[in-house]
């Protein structure tokens, strides 16, 4: 293509947060450094990076000093906003005109939109002819609370019974009126047809595809492409300082009550370190008194890591255990423990089957604190394994979760929409 292509990549946050903004970040080094520009569209926040667009982002219904959702302490103006925002926003849906307007935009690529954003930009985006991918990083087109999970259970009542299901079980904070606001976009999106301005769905797994297929989404708009990791700083490292390692949030939804349970059956269970931040502290609490309950010993919290001090942690690890009840999709920590050479213990549930193989890891039933115990033991005890495994994980990693391989993909859709577009 002669002209380099101008991509607007949109994500609510602007600045180093969580996992799509590290991914946002990323993928942009990757485009530009392979012939494209690269434009932002997001939310006013203060700690978002300096950019020459920030003068159309979204303002912020939080306010710009707020950074996330749980941290606000809303006015009666606010709550309203964001209840406007979860269902249709009309500022966003102006300030995406104007950026079409005004700049000359090959393509879209939505990352994280949610409530802050809305999808009513895809209106806009549709009005103006300028083609949309979306990445998928959970399941918030499916299911209200965003991850298929209710008491602990999976659940698809959302998408075989309708969104309104979701305030049936208070599926958001356990409220009635976030539920409500949740269900209620859901119903108007379905209603307006809004994806519908979509070209195409990035599935980062295999069951994200599925799900989407099976929730009724075109299959000629979905393509699985997994997630990828930057290799640099990811040297994997072989050996080991004598402990297993779950790193991730502190949450139910991560099955942490079932490793616990699965250390808690064995007469000799190894040293376990938890790193990562509690999403509710009263979970955490909860988390400790079973393992005194049990009397699990030799349990250390480390909190929040990241960068080399987590890199360091869990290169020290024997293996890394993922124990989620819930649908993960493409969960990172799986990528970085194979980037580094690690075995890993995983539930079998949502895209993890797609990351983790005989060859590098071991599956078990989510839930299944006895069919997990056994598994840690087996291979705790058997270091010969611990190092096939690590080094098979290592060449997994190369294969399927490089940037060279996501760029390819996702480069072939990016020159078909913007081919047709320019032929217009």
């Amino acid at each position: 293509m002669a002209e380099s292509p101008t991509i607007l990549i949109v994500n609510r946050r602007y600045f180093h947060s969580s996992g799509p903004e590290r991914y946002m970040f990323e993928i942009t080094k990757i485009l530009e450094r392979n012939g494209y520009t690269v434009a932002p569209f997001s939310v006013k926040r203060k700690q978002n990076l300096q950019s020459e667009y920030a003068r159309y982002f979204v303002e912020s219904p939080y306010g710009e000093d707020t950074l996330y959702f749980n941290d606000a302490r809303f006015t009666v103006l606010q709550k309203l906003k964001i209840f406007c925002n979860c269902v249709y926003s009309f500022e966003a849906k102006r300030q995406m005109k104007r950026i079409l307007r005004d700049k000359k935009i090959d393509a879209v690529y939505l990352l994280g939109i949610v409530n802050d954003i809305s999808p009513s930009i895809l209106h806009a985006c549709r009005a103006a002819g300028v083609p949309v991918i979306m990445r998928l990083s959970d399941y918030n087109l499916l299911c209200g609370n965003y991850v298929f999970l209710r008491d602990g259970k999976e659940c698809r009542l959302c998408v075989t019974k309708g969104p309104f299901q979701c305030v049936k079980h208070a599926c958001v904070k356990k409220q009635f009126l976030p539920s409500f606001a949740r269900a209620l976009s859901m119903k108007v999106h379905n209603l307006l047809r809004i994806y519908d301005a979509v070209d195409y769905f990035v599935c980062p797994s295999r069951f994200m595809y599925e799900s989407m297929r099976d929730a009724g989404y075109e299959e000629k708009k979905l393509r699985v492409i997994n997630s990828f990791l930057a290799p640099e700083g990811y040297e994997p490292y072989y050996e080991n300082d004598g402990y297993i390692l779950y790193f991730g949030r502190i949450a139910h939804e991560k099955g942490l009550d079932c490793l616990i349970d699965a250390l808690g059956a064995l007469d000799a269970p190894p040293p376990l370190y938890l790193v990562g931040e509690p999403s509710e502290s009263d979970y955490l609490e909860s988390l400790k008194a079973r393992i005194a309950a049990l009397g699990v010993s030799h349990v250390t919290f480390f909190g929040f890591k990241s960068g080399a001090e987590l890199k360091k942690i869990i290169r020290g690890a024997k293996f890394v255990v993922v124990p989620s009840i819930c649908a993960d999709n493409s969960p990172m920590s799986t990528i970085e423990a194979m980037a580094l050479g690690k075995p890993v213990i995983a539930s079998r549930v949502g895209g993890i089957p797609d990351q983790v193989t005989d060859e590098c890891g071991i599956l078990f039933e989510a839930g299944n604190a006895k069919e997990l115990g056994k598994m840690i033991d087996a291979l705790w005890n058997n270091d010969t394994e611990v190092a096939r495994m690590g080094r098979n994980a290592r060449r997994a990693f190369e294969l399927k979760f490089s940037p060279e391989a996501h760029f390819e993909q996702l480069n072939e859709l990016f020159q078909e929409v913007v081919h047709k577009r320019r032929k217009k």
